[in-house]
């Protein structure tokens, strides 16, 4: 079994309650690395901030959802019947 498969066969069996946090994860990282980007980038005209103020947004926003998907993914726990770390 390949390493992809593995990975493929872990999503999978996943709860279906972690699709959402799962894809809030994966659109706030990139939104995320994106509006650094933006940020990083440095205008030919010193006035023009406009790139800057919108990667700025772009990665306040980002944080945002990626802190709540972190809080959402996070409170899924254990499914019901597995034994966590909660004492169960």
């Amino acid at each position: 079994m390949s390493l992809g498969d593995k990975i493929g066969s872990l999503v999978q069996s996943e709860s279906e309650r972690a699709t959402g946090p799962r894809r809030a994860l994966f659109v706030g990282s990139t939104a995320l690395l994106v509006g650094l980007g933006l940020v990083g980038l440095r205008p030919s005209d010193p006035n023009d901030t406009s790139v800057i103020d919108i990667g700025s947004v772009l990665t306040l926003l980002a944080l945002f959802l990626l802190i709540g998907a972190i809080h959402t993914y996070g409170r899924l726990g254990p499914d019901e019947g597995e034994k966590g770390s909660r004492g169960g």
